[in-house]
């Protein structure tokens, strides 16, 4: 899947942008604040419907216009337009059918990964962006856990609900609900978090990074499943019961999963630098990549902002050398390009701002 050309319209900065992109490596530099990343936001709305800057995809419309349009060409031809009027729907197109589509259709049919400024410092991300990080990989390796997740936030809304309005006698309903679906759960986490330690341990592809990053090797995820796993799940929902009620929310079980990140079962955090905390968050967003891609047979478009803070040169230098050999196609944003020391094969675009608009060249 190759990202031929992307076209907006009243986006951000932007009155009109049209950017021809490369396979392989596309890099697009330029000072802060010029609108470097609102082209990467651009490609994530169009594929995914979401934009990682904001939940209010309103704001993202030029001002003193009505309307935003970003459209998304693929090499073969096929492509996905998005047209956003404000305090209205989003109407998503595929442009080869002329039918309407939805976020669903668009997260099935074309898988990102993107790693962006919040998730560089994954290793001390809260459990919130951490579930949301299991639940985007088991979307496309499990077939039904999509469906499963739904079923448990039914039930957590449904037990809440109870709490809130005291409907004591109805709990023990929920209960049972929530002690039927964790095991599920637990082990499609288990799982996969198994999988991430196999793959950072054998894999060929991450062995790059570990020519100057020899810890590398040493990370590990350690799942937690909500809840203390030393005490049998019903009887957790029943010691917290008191809790529960006060908070008028279920305080503990799958809902609450997370995993930590360790290195040599040390919390990754508290021992690495926050260049090294960069790298280990890339190589944890590569290993998902690499999961996916073997999984559906599609490989993700590789979506990297902001990627040369926090980087020495050498590590950025290890990763371009990693993205050579096994990206077929990534579009990254760097306020530099001599970040870089070899650059050959890499396309550039320059991003300037000339009074409140932006221009790429």
């Amino acid at each position: 899947m190759i990202i031929q050309d992307l076209k907006i319209e009243n986006f951000r900065c932007y009155d009109f942008a049209e950017i021809t992109f490369d396979k392989g490596i596309n890099l697009i530099h330029g000072q802060n604040g010029c609108g470097k990343s609102s082209l990467i936001e651009a490609i994530q709305l169009n594929l995914s419907g979401k934009s990682f800057r904001t939940t209010e995809i309103d704001t993202i419309i030029r001002k003193n216009n009505s309307f935003l349009q970003s459209l998304v060409t693929f090499e073969d031809n096929k492509g996905i337009k998005i047209t956003k009027e404000r305090d209205k729907r989003a109407k998503i197109t595929d442009i080869e059918s002329k039918k309407s589509k939805n976020y669903k259709f668009l997260v099935e049919n074309y898988p990102l990964c993107l790693v962006e400024n919040n998730e560089f410092f994954f290793t001390d991300a809260n459990p919130e962006t951490k579930r949301v990080f299991l639940n985007k990989t088991l979307f496309y390796v499990e077939q039904n856990f999509n469906f499963t997740e739904n079923i448990l936030k039914k039930i957590i809304k449904s037990r809440s609900n109870c709490l809130k309005h005291q409907k004591f006698d109805e709990i023990n309903y929920w209960n049972d609900k929530l002690v039927e679906i964790e095991p599920q759960i637990t082990e499609s986490c288990t799982k996969i978090i198994d999988r991430f330690n196999h793959e950072i341990k054998n894999n060929t592809y991450i062995e790059v990074f570990s020519e100057k990053n020899a810890w590398i090797k040493d990370i590990s995820l350690g799942y937690n499943p909500g809840f203390n796993k030393n005490t049998p799940f019903k009887d957790v929902l029943l010691e917290n019961l008191s809790k529960d009620k006060a908070l008028c929310r279920t305080s503990s079980g799958p809902h609450k999963r997370f995993f930590k990140i360790n290195v040599q079962d040390t919390d990754a955090s508290l021992i690495l630098s926050r260049g090294q905390q960069k790298i280990a968050s890339i190589v944890l967003h590569l290993v998902q990549r690499e999961i996916i891609k073997n999984d559906t047979g599609i490989s993700p478009i590789l979506l990297m902002d902001d990627i040369s803070s926090e980087l020495d040169k050498d590590n950025a230098n290890l990763m371009l050398k990693y993205l050579i050999n096994n990206s077929i196609q990534t579009i990254m944003t760097s306020i530099e390009n001599n970040h870089f020391f070899n650059t050959d094969g890499v396309c550039m675009f320059h991003v300037e701002q000339i009074g409140d608009l932006s221009n790429v060249r």
